[in-house]
């Protein structure tokens, strides 16, 4: 049996999906939704489907919101961080 202090940290570290960044290419999106996937991150892009289906891209339709746990929200924004280039040779 769970007490009740149990059930509430299970449902504490359940919160759902958070907002790791808007973006308004779909394109864009999938590319940032495959690398967060291969860092063994889950992650979707939640849409509206006004924009898959006629396409528009004006007044936020175009939105897509790239969602993560709220306990990888951290280990998501590294993964997603430019690295540099490494100089080239002199």
């Amino acid at each position: 049996m769970n007490s009740d202090s149990e059930r509430e940290a299970a449902a504490a570290s359940d919160s759902g999906p958070v907002l790791l960044t808007r973006l308004y290419d779909p394109v864009e999106a999938e590319i940032v939704v495959a690398k967060l996937r291969s860092s063994g991150i889950d992650a979707f892009a939640k849409h509206d489907a006004l924009s898959v289906v006629y396409g528009l891209t004006i007044d936020g339709c175009g939105q897509q919101d790239i969602m993560v746990r709220a306990e990888d929200l951290e280990e998501a924004r590294t993964a997603l961080e430019m690295t540099e280039e490494p100089d080239s040779a002199e």
